[in-house]
């Protein structure tokens, strides 16, 4: 007779069953805990469900919804992803969400989602703006209330429209949040810097703020370094888009004081392809302490390279470029590789000559130890690996 087949598996420890059970999908675990009664136990033990994953991709990922009522006071950390074509899954996840707002003194403090798929045609994502105004609404009368706040909010996967309605409710009834992405690469940015203000000073712990440039001002960069607030801001984070044709630049004086204030900030600015070039170099000031510059323009941008090497030679640590090679650019990324002492990334999606990564490679032999560089002499087949190089 096989040894396994003797073996009661009911007889082990719970915390081993419980660890087991906690790298299996929710749906597997529930078929797991159907085995024993004591599998039934552990399947119902409070820490399996602190952090809790949803994916929506198939009709029948509507069945991870059935424990929501029961477990969900438990989770503290939600994850939903939702391949958003097709109705089925959008329906589902909006339905999590609803479920959500509806479970008593419910734990939750980070939330994130992320779309997987295309949208649909004209696909507003109404739905889950709505759905979302409801899971951050004051609950109904008869739900008791939260015991904790969201503090961690993601929504740079969510191909929707975010708008001030949404994220006025996140500020007024989560006021201990402490992250917040709204980089979402939708066409259009529908966040006013009026009620990023709000969210600001009702937030006033937050540490780490995500979201496009046209969303900014220079009342936002003020509230931000305001003396009594519950925690510095850790890391900002500002992309700048098509919105910076018709948008106003945030002053200097504003980000010396805010620097000045907050002297531990760390900045993460970027350029997309829509940013009209002539406003890079206005927006890139010097008084900005960068540590990640993200030039994504598509087209040759050599004068901006030189710019960061200029401004950031004290704090940039990662430059990444999405541009066409030229030999001006090839000086350009010589002088930041010279002259900033902090740089550790260098990712460059274009063919650069083997003799300018060589010598990139000399000024900063460590960037190449570490393997957190992407720098070609050939082209070669997408995507390109960070520390790979060619023959690997």
């Amino acid at each position: 007779m096989n040894v396994m087949s003797r073996v009661d598996w009911g007889l082990l420890p719970l915390d081993i069953v419980v660890h087991v059970f906690s790298f299996l999908r929710p749906t597997d675990r529930n078929r797991a805990s159907r085995v024993c009664e004591a599998w039934h136990e552990a399947f119902q033990h409070p820490s399996l469900w602190l952090h809790i994953d949803f994916w929506f991709f198939l009709p029948s990922h509507a069945d991870s919804l059935k424990g929501v009522e029961k477990y969900g006071k438990y989770f503290k950390s939600v994850f939903v992803g939702v391949i958003q074509m097709l109705d089925h899954n959008r329906e589902n996840a909006c339905a999590l969400l609803e479920l959500l707002s509806k479970i008593g003194k419910r734990r939750v403090t980070d939330f994130e989602i992320v779309f997987t798929g295309e949208n649909p045609l004209f696909y507003s994502g109404q739905e889950f703006l709505d759905a979302l105004s409801i899971l951050f609404s004051p609950v109904a009368d008869n739900i008791a209330p939260p015991l904790n706040c969201l503090q961690h909010v993601d929504f740079c996967g969510l191909s929707v429209p975010i708008d001030d309605k949404v994220l006025n409710l996140l500020a007024d009834n989560h006021p201990g949040l402490e992250f917040l992405d709204i980089q979402n690469k939708v066409i259009v940015c529908k966040v006013t810097p009026g009620c990023i203000l709000r969210l600001v000073k009702k937030c006033r712990g937050i540490t780490d703020l995500r979201l496009y440039h046209c969303s900014m001002s220079d009342d936002v960069l003020e509230a931000l370094c305001q003396e009594d607030r519950v925690a510095k801001l850790n890391h900002l984070s500002i992309m700048c888009r098509r919105e910076e044709k018709f948008g106003s630049d945030l002053s200097t004086d504003a980000w010396e004081k805010l620097t000045l204030n907050v002297p531990q900030m760390r900045v993460t600015l970027g350029f997309d392809h829509t940013c009209p070039f002539n406003v890079i170099p206005i927006i890139m000031k010097s008084v900005i302490p960068v540590r990640t510059l993200k030039l994504e323009t598509f087209a040759e941008c050599h004068e901006q390279v030189s710019l960061a090497a200029a401004y950031y030679s004290e704090t940039l640590t990662k430059l990444v470029l999405r541009t066409r090679n030229t030999a001006a650019l090839e000086d350009a990324l010589l002088a930041v590789a010279r002259s900033c002492a902090r740089l550790r990334s260098l990712l460059v999606f274009c063919v650069v000559r083997e003799e300018t990564i060589d010598e990139i490679f000399q000024l900063q032999p460590e960037m190449r130890a570490r393997g957190s560089y992407i720098l070609k002499s050939v082209v070669e087949p997408e995507p390109w690996v960070v520390g790979v190089e060619e023959g690997d």
